[in-house]
């Protein structure tokens, strides 16, 4: 069994202060947790793509993201890209 993230807990307790939505999600599910394949960055990254459409879709969204980001997904590499290079790779 996959142990609980360490930020975890402080995570939610910040989420649920900053919206009032999530508040209610974590509220609501309280067991459980998300697992991450490499950190949380990269892991919340893939979450968004893949919630865009079809799992065949996103992983086509997916690999023309990783190739905006130089293959090499973290925060500083995201926040180079602009709105539109972001839109060219399919997220909206």
């Amino acid at each position: 069994m996959t142990k609980v993230p360490k930020y975890w807990n402080k995570a939610k307790i910040k989420l649920s202060r900053k919206d009032p939505v999530l508040r209610k999600i974590i509220k609501k599910f309280n067991t459980g947790f998300l697992k991450t394949r490499n950190d949380p960055f990269f892991s919340i990254c893939r979450t968004i793509v893949g919630q865009q459409i079809s799992t065949k879709a996103a992983d086509s969204i997916w690999l023309k993201f990783e190739k905006k980001c130089k293959n090499k997904i973290n925060p500083k590499n995201v926040l180079k890209l602009s709105s539109s290079s972001l839109r060219n790779a399919g997220l909206s």
